[in-house]
């Protein structure tokens, strides 16, 4: 009772947690495993992940913001740290006399295990994170919880994951902050030539939402990817192409066990999210 009071009386920080800075799955897919990200979407994709992963992710995001991540994955245990940057910003007092600059930093370290039972796939990974904006600090933990489920004979996968509940445990001064949990529910379909999916999403800040997308091997070589969210459906910029905000498009270069990914998020007036992923292993 004393944990759901607090949450009842808190207001929700560290948003960065709800950015994806990954590239390689396009922006969806909790239902997909073995790709060296399971930590970061689905902990639960542990359980299915046997194979040696190193991965690095960088996004150049809206306003010269930037995030990365880095990850390791191996025998169902997997790591991964993620950080945001906003820039240098210029630091005046209330008088608007400057004062020189001052920068906003994130940072999160996540650790998780997979294991299966009765077949179904099951995860869980713990958080930290360290927030810090000019001269204040905070400290927060929190945890993720994920499901996944292999349908026999059909190459369809199902996942849940329940992410980002925590708050803070050092306050910046007075006020109470939740991480902005999200609830999503993820299939796909494999295919020999690629994938199809969907998925479903509640998050903490905005309401239910959809994605869906998926990937077309082109060669053994050569993979275009593409997937749609309407969680981004009440942006508006002014600009007449508002109703592709949501969009990102992608492609992936692959040799033996590396893998470049590059995806591409449109915001128009706001600027775009640029994307790069590069993994090892497998």
């Amino acid at each position: 009772m004393p944990i759901f009071v607090c949450f009842l009386i808190a207001v929700t920080g560290f948003e960065y947690l709800s950015v994806d800075p990954v590239a390689h799955r396009v922006g969806m897919g909790y239902g997909q495993f073995g790709d060296g990200y399971s930590v970061n979407y689905n902990p639960a994709g542990l359980a299915f992940s046997h194979d040696t992963y190193y991965s690095s992710s960088y996004l150049h995001y809206i306003a010269g913001t930037h995030f990365g991540y880095l990850g390791f994955e191996r025998s169902q245990i997997g790591f991964g740290v993620k950080y945001f940057y906003s820039g240098a910003m210029k630091k005046t007092d209330e008088y608007g006399v400057d004062n020189g600059s001052f920068g906003v930093h994130f940072i999160d370290v996540n650790v998780g295990k997979g294991f299966t039972f009765n077949e179904i796939g099951f995860g869980i990974s713990i958080k930290g994170v360290y927030a810090n904006i000019d001269t204040l600090n905070s400290i927060g933990v929190g945890v993720d919880f994920g499901a996944l489920y292999i349908i026999p004979g059909q190459a369809i996968q199902i996942g849940a994951a329940i992410k980002n509940i925590g708050s803070s445990v050092k306050r910046f001064i007075d006020t109470q902050e939740t991480f902005p949990y999200e609830i999503n529910i993820g299939g796909i379909k494999r295919f020999p030539e690629g994938w199809v999916g969907l998925d479903l999403v509640k998050p903490a800040l905005t309401n239910i939402g959809m994605r869906v997308g998926g990937g077309y091997q082109v060669s053994s070589l050569f993979t275009v990817k593409a997937s749609y969210t309407t969680l981004l459906s009440s942006l508006r910029t002014g600009s007449g192409l508002d109703f592709l905000t949501g969009l990102t498009i992608g492609c992936a270069v692959q040799k033996g066990g590396l893998t470049i990914n590059y995806s591409y998020s449109p915001y128009f007036d706001l600027g775009g999210g640029h994307r790069i992923s590069i993994s090892l292993g497998g």
